[in-house]
């Protein structure tokens, strides 16, 4: 396992091989690199970047990954509760396998950090801040170019219980919270990022496999690959990203650590609760970390938050605090509608639920403010 000061002495010298220069062109090159990984597409060659975050010494390590064809199975069904617990809807049909193509795309090599998220926890103050200021202000959650700032976590014991350490995987996040992540991260940067389909990550974690687990079916080898409860350290609640060995791609922890949050390729809108997380956790069965285990979020994820209506951007109870998330950088441009889609609250409820809790002054909102240069090419 990477100790703390060799994983930071390790991200020092990695960090002072990057060059910076700004735009979309670092990340890609016109010649086939002569070692690497690579991904050729019709506007280049994809290569690994790094991705600073402004304001910070933090870089998010990004992966190039090649499109393709997934099939998917249909979710588990769920129970949807409302916010009392009180059942207002059936179980949620089954649905059909589906295949489901896409194009390639950049992701992270880890699962998001506590440092890495820090910069967004931080967003409250600073739109607070700027609202009494009247400056930056933004009319609607929903305008492209508006983001809305989390409340501070009401205990760090429950909201953090997992992640007591800088590169610790950020936990009890929503997927709601997942989302303006992303779209605060595009805002700063002008680089474009969101959370994967769970297509698309299932083809990342297996790296184009067609196996359980990323390195093949044999469940003897997920220690090498996984921290799941079988292994987890006894004696420490803490996790860290990148302990195991990564995948064919380079990605770590695509089995166990956290449960990572991605959009459903075939979710059924209008529904507060019921987001996908894929991959299994720290406190999961080796049959619970195969790339497609899911589970569901439901009200109970949320018992012990003190308010209503019940948090946007964190949940509270046991079964959320090994729940985080990774990131994507697609290759194609979204258009506006697709930006919609993928960073803003996707049912009536929670957008009137991010509301309400704006008008109590229990959220910020805000316009954020690009920076440059926007990522760093790794040299060779």
């Amino acid at each position: 396992m990477i100790n703390l000061s060799t994983r930071v002495a390790l991200t020092v010298a990695l960090f002072a091989s990057w060059t910076y220069a700004g735009g979309p062109e670092t990340r890609l090159v016109p010649d086939q690199p002569a070692d690497g990984r690579f991904v050729k597409t019709p506007r280049g060659f994809m290569i690994p970047y790094g991705q600073p975050i402004p304001g910070s010494n933090v870089v998010i390590e990004m992966l190039p990954v090649p499109g393709g064809t997934v099939t998917i199975e249909p979710p588990p069904p769920f129970q949807h509760f409302d916010d009392f617990g009180k059942p207002v809807a059936k179980d949620q049909p089954a649905g059909t396998t589906q295949q489901v193509s896409f194009g390639p795309f950049w992701i992270g090599k880890y699962e998001i950090t506590m440092e890495q998220y820090l910069p967004y926890r931080q967003l409250y103050y600073v739109q607070k801040k700027d609202a009494s200021q009247g400056i930056n202000q933004a009319n609607s959650p929903t305008d492209v170019d508006a983001v809305t700032g989390p409340t501070d976590v009401y205990d760090t014991r429950y909201n953090f219980e997992y992640a007591g350490a800088p590169d610790s995987p950020v936990t009890t996040v929503s997927q709601f919270a997942a989302r303006q992540y992303t779209k605060y991260l595009t805002l700063l940067t002008g680089q474009t990022y969101r959370l994967p389909l769970r297509s698309e990550w299932q083809h990342a974690a297996l790296a184009g496999s067609e196996t359980r687990y990323c390195y093949g079916n044999d469940v003897n080898r997920l220690g090498e690959f996984s921290v799941y409860l079988e292994n987890t350290p006894g004696d420490s609640l803490t996790l860290r990203v990148g302990t195991k060995l990564p995948n064919a791609w380079g990605l770590h922890d695509v089995h166990g650590n956290v449960s990572e949050l991605v959009i459903e390729d075939t979710a059924v809108t209008g529904l507060r609760y019921g987001h996908v997380a894929c991959g299994g956790n720290g406190d999961s069965d080796a049959e619970d970390c195969t790339a497609d285990s899911v589970v569901r979020t439901t009200v109970e994820w949320w018992d012990e938050d003190p308010d209503f209506p019940r948090s946007s951007w964190w949940m509270t109870s046991e079964q959320s605090r090994m729940t985080g998330f990774r990131i994507i950088a697609p290759l194609a441009p979204m258009t506006d509608a697709q930006k919609h889609a993928y960073w803003d609250a996707d049912s009536e409820q929670l957008a009137e639920d991010v509301q309400l809790r704006l008008e109590d002054g229990r959220g910020s909102l805000g316009r954020v403010k690009t920076w440059k240069p926007t990522t760093s090419r790794v040299d060779r």
